[in-house]
């Protein structure tokens, strides 16, 4: 359309000026910086101005770039969340949550066929990563959150409680009377939940070991593997492991549980998107299994 800037270029400058680095925006839009810089150089040349200040490798908004990007930007916005409506539309009815991999494989996906008995209109599509969510540049409609529930611009739902035991396998709990004990034996760690064990034992068994030594794994996933064929001690988070636990291919040595409280797992959703009737329904449904 004449007259209008190209929307590639629009979406590069929103990006570097929301976060001030050409860098995390072209990691963000999947481009190059150079590809990133150029767009930028296209709208200035466009426009017949400055949009930033460039100095030893930082970027700063201009009067003129701080002006425009207050203007366009519930433009882009309106844009997105147009674009998303559509392609939500009654006859696709998909549903794309980002989760993390441990809680979509022992918590989420379990439970998923009473969901689809109950709404079999309603399709999930699970993506897992770890990585922070942005629901203004990724086609998600909600993502599940580890943390306290407090996240600026979110809307948090409570999905479970968060309770913390040491597991392991058989064998190793036939050797681990007290807490102590486990100072004979591997902590098992993962990344996500790096200071589990410190947490667990600052309350029950404070002083009697290293909470950071032992083996490291990306994920709890591996963690309970890990558990279960031998290798150590689990920091297990209880609500994961039932499953285990009623096989009794995990066992918990001792009785004490650490309640981490409200530090647990959330569906979060945009506070300024409105949620659809679909996502509504899903919502209400893990609310209730918690």
């Amino acid at each position: 359309m004449r007259g209008l800037p190209s929307l590639n270029a629009l979406a590069a400058f929103e990006a570097a000026a929301r976060l001030l680095s050409v860098r995390q925006a072209a990691a963000q839009l999947c481009l190059t910086p150079a590809a990133v810089s150029k767009q930028i150089r296209m709208l200035e040349n466009h426009l017949g101005c400055a949009l930033f200040i460039r100095k030893n490798q930082r970027i700063a908004l201009t009067p003129h770039g701080a002006n425009y990007l207050e203007r366009i930007e519930s433009a882009l916005r309106e844009i997105r969340e147009a674009t998303r409506e559509l392609k939500l539309r009654d006859d696709k009815r998909t549903l794309k949550i980002r989760s993390y991999n441990t809680f979509s494989v022992y918590w989420l996906i379990p439970r998923l066929s009473d969901f689809y008995a109950l709404h079999p209109g309603i399709n999930i599509e699970i993506s897992a990563t770890s990585r922070w969510i942005d629901f203004e540049d990724e086609d998600v409609d909600a993502a599940v959150r580890l943390g306290d529930g407090h996240w600026p611009g979110l809307t948090a739902y409570r999905l479970m409680s968060n309770r913390l035991a040491p597991a392991c396998s058989p064998h190793i709990a036939d050797t681990l009377k007290k807490p102590a004990d486990l100072a004979r034996h591997t902590l098992l760690h993962a990344l996500a939940r790096p200071d589990d064990w410190a947490y667990w034992l600052d309350r029950f068994s404070p002083d009697t070991l290293d909470p950071h030594d032992g083996r490291h794994y990306e994920s709890s996933v591996l963690v309970y593997q890990a558990a279960t064929l031998g290798h150590g001690v689990a920091m297990a988070q209880l609500a994961m492991i039932k499953p285990d636990l009623d096989r009794k291919t995990l066992i918990l040595p001792f009785t004490d549980v650490l309640d981490r409280g409200d530090f647990t797992y959330y569906l979060v959703v945009p506070e300024d998107r409105p949620i659809t009737t679909d996502l509504g329904v899903l919502c209400e449904w893990l609310r209730g299994l918690g």
